[in-house]
């Protein structure tokens, strides 16, 4: 049976993060779905059809950390199953530049979110007028831990990292997805964090060996 594949962007972004990608799965039954940082969200439709799950950074996170929706193959693009650090991931973000920017998103939201767009390389969409979901998706990186669910799924998983990644440093990659099958973690020599703008050839061409096409 032919597979879905559904796009979910990252923080800070929106379902347009996809747009260099989406023309290169070309005769894919493709879905782009949307978190509602910015607007209405458009959540991937539940259906019977098997699904491929690709998630950009924090759109990876909430890959890993669902449960009503299921998947048999994750791509992970600049991705993570936890993103601040712990006892037993030191390489992860200190979790005190999370509380940082939470605090200051408080009173100055539209700075914290430039900043954010400036270290990945790339402008996004402005503030909107409720910043309450990008509130709530700064929670989410500080406190969701799905590594279980990427040991449990490991067999299932494929991740494509860069080298020279601002927010998920290499090192992080390298720890997070230790115990993927060999080959299952790939690297991009030159890339940031913005894979799908940047090295969107890359993403798709693993998408498209994920899908089986």
């Amino acid at each position: 049976m032919k597979q879905r594949i559904t796009l979910v962007h990252g923080w800070g972004y929106d379902a347009t993060l996809w747009r260099e990608v989406v023309p290169l799965l070309a005769g894919l039954d493709v879905e782009v779905a949307d978190l509602g940082f910015f607007g209405a969200p458009a959540l991937p439709a539940d259906c019977d059809q098997p699904r491929i799950a690709v998630g950009h950074s924090l759109g990876a996170l909430w890959w890993l950390a669902q449960t009503d929706l299921p998947w048999t193959r994750l791509v992970a693009i600049n991705g993570f199953p936890r993103f601040t650090a712990a006892a037993d991931f030191p390489q992860g973000v200190a979790p005190r530049i999370l509380e940082r920017m939470s605090k200051r998103f408080l009173t100055a939201p539209a700075a914290v979110l430039a900043d954010f767009q400036a270290a990945c390389g790339a402008a996004g969409p402005a503030l909107p007028d409720d910043p309450a979901p990008l509130r709530q998706g700064l929670a989410a990186l500080a406190e969701v831990d799905a590594r279980t669910a990427l040991v449990t799924r490991r067999q299932d998983v494929f991740a494509l990292a860069a080298r020279e990644d601002a927010i998920v440093p290499a090192a992080m990659s390298e720890a997070a997805y230790a115990g993927l099958p060999t080959g299952h973690l790939r690297w991009v020599e030159d890339g940031g964090h913005l894979l799908p703008l940047t090295h969107a050839r890359a993403c798709a061409a693993l998408i498209r060996e994920v899908a089986g096409s």
